[in-house]
C-alpha cells in the first residue's frame, strides 16, 4: 500500500500536517498543527535521495537523529526549540517551534546587502548562541546565511544542527564527502582532521561578510582551493564594513590559532554595533591599515601570536571608528558612556588596560610594555576627547 500523501498526513496521532514551507537538500520543513494543545508548530522531514548508498542512508538518518538531540540540549532565544522527535517509516521527523521569519539569505537577495551596524547587531546573537552550544562540547558545521532566520521583531535564530558533529569530530562522512556549504566551509574543514570551535566562527565571520557586502570572501575559485586543500590568500577586506572590517578580517583568518576567539570578537562586534553610518565608510573599509610588516622592516612571513593579532584588529578598528563617531558622541550622552564601557571591557579582555595580566611572564621588559599600553589608552581618550570638544 502507498504511503499516505505528506500534506494532511498525522503523524503519531497528534501532528496534522498543513502545508509546506520550505524545501532543503535532504528535508523538507511543514506547517503543522499540534491536536493536543490546540499549537501550530513546524516539522523537519527527512527525505532520502534515492541515489544513496545504503551507508550513506545510515548517515542521513543518524544525522538528523542527532539534530534533535543536540538542539534539544541546548537552551538560547537565538537556538530554535525543538519540541518533540517522533518515529515513522524508520526515519525521524523533528517537531521545532514555528518561526515567521525569513532567512538571511532571502533578506540579501531581495534588499541586497545590510548596513554593518546591523550586522554587527546579528553578529553579536550568533556568536552568543554558538558560545552556548561550544560550551556544551557542539560545533554547528553548518553557519550559513541560509540557516540563519530572522523574525520581524529582530530576533536572530540559528536553525538545522542537522550537521551538528561533537567536538573532535572528523569534517568528513564516512564517504569521503565534506559536508557543508563550500561558501561558508573552513579552510580546515576540507582536511580529514578533526573540527572545533574555531571552524564556526569563520562560518560566522563569511556569513556576516556576505550580508554587508552581497557575496562571500571568496569566489568559486576560493572554494575550489578550499576544497583542493590548496594554499590559501586571506579573503579581500570588506570594502563596506567600516569599523566591522576589522572584526570580519579576524574571524577569517586562514590559520584556525589565528583567529579571533569567541570573547574578542564579542567586543569588536559590539563597538561596530555602536559605530554612527558615514558615507565615507566603504572608502575606508578597504583600505589596507597604516604600517605593514614590509613597510615596518618586520618579516611578513612570521606568523603572530594569537592575542597580539586580536590586539592589531582591535587597534585597526579603534582607528576606524574614531574617524566617524564625533558628531554622535558630542549630541549624545548616552550613546558616550555606552562607547566608554564597551572600550573599558575591550581593552580589559584583551590585556591592554590590565597590568596584572602581564606580571611574571616578561620579567624587566613588562613595566615598559604597561607604560606602553597606557600611553596607547591615553591616546585613544585623547581622540574621543577631541570628538567632543573639537570643531
Amino acid at each position: 500500500m502507498a504511503a499516505p500523501a505528506p500534506e494532511g498526513r498525522l503523524l503519531k496521532g497528534r501532528y496534522q500536517l498543513l502545508a509546506e514551507i520550505a524545501r532543503g537538500g535532504v528535508g523538507t520543513i511543514w506547517r503543522a498543527v499540534d491536536l493536543v494543545i490546540d499549537r501550530e508548530v513546524a516539522v523537519k522531514e527527512l527525505r532520502l535521495p534515492e541515489s544513496l548508498s545504503r551507508s550513506d542512508r545510515e548517515s542521513l538518518l543518524q544525522r538528523t537523529t542527532r539534530e534533535a538531540r543536540v538542539a534539544g540540549r541546548l537552551s538560547h532565544p537565538s537556538l530554535i526549540t525543538v519540541l518533540d522527535v517522533v518515529d515513522e517509516d524508520g526515519r525521524p521527523w523533528i517537531v521545532m517551534e514555528l518561526l515567521e521569519a525569513s532567512t538571511l539569505e532571502e533578506i540579501i537577495d531581495v534588499g541586497g546587502p545590510l548596513p554593518y551596524q546591523r550586522v554587527a547587531e546579528i553578529g553579536l546573537q550568533l556568536i552568543d548562541a554558538l558560545k552556548v552550544a561550544h560550551s556544551e562540547g557542539i560545533v554547528h558545521r553548518d553557519v550559513k546565511p541560509g540557516n540563519v532566520m530572522i523574525t520581524r521583531s529582530g530576533r536572530v535564530v540559528l536553525t538545522d544542527f542537522g550537521l551538528a558533529a561533537w567536538n573532535g569530530e572528523s569534517a568528513l562522512s564516512e564517504s569521503g564527502r565534506i559536508v557543508g556549504s563550500p561558501a561558508y566551509l573552513s579552510p580546515e574543514r576540507a582536511k580529514a582532521g578533526p573540527v572545533g570551535p574555531e571552524s564556526d566562527l569563520w562560518s560566522l565571520g563569511a556569513t556576516l561578510y556576505a550580508a554587508v557586502e552581497g557575496y562571500p570572501p571568496y569566489d568559486r575559485k576560493g572554494y575550489i582551493k578550499i576544497l583542493r586543500q590548496e594554499p590559501l590568500d586571506e579573503p579581500a577586506m570588506a570594502g563596506k564594513a567600516g569599523p566591522l572590517a576589522p572584526a570580519l578580517a579576524g574571524l577569517l583568518k586562514v590559520e584556525p590559532g589565528e583567529r579571533l576567539t569567541a570573547e574578542n570578537a564579542t567586543k569588536m562586534l559590539r563597538i561596530a554595533a555602536l559605530a554612527p553610518w558615514s558615507g565615507e565608510d566603504a572608502r575606508k573599509g578597504g583600505e589596507p591599515a597604516e604600517g605593514t610588516a614590509e613597510q615596518d622592516g618586520e618579516d611578513p612571513t612570521a606568523v603572530p601570536e594569537p592575542r597580539e593579532s586580536a590586539k592589531e584588529h582591535f587597534k585597526a578598528g579603534g582607528r576606524m571608528l574614531a574617524e566617524n563617531i564625533s558628531d554622535r558622541l558630542r549630541n549624545s550622552p548616552e550613546a558616550m558612556s555606552a562607547f566608554v564601557a564597551s572600550l573599558r571591557e575591550s581593552t580589559d579582555t584583551l590585556g591592554l588596560t590590565n597590568p596584572g595580566r602581564h606580571a611574571g611572564k616578561s620579567g624587566a621588559g613588562a613595566p615598559v610594555r604597561v607604560l606602553a599600553v597606557a600611553l596607547g589608552v591615553l591616546v585613544l581618550l585623547a581622540i574621543v576627547l577631541w570628538a567632543l570638544l573639537g570643531r
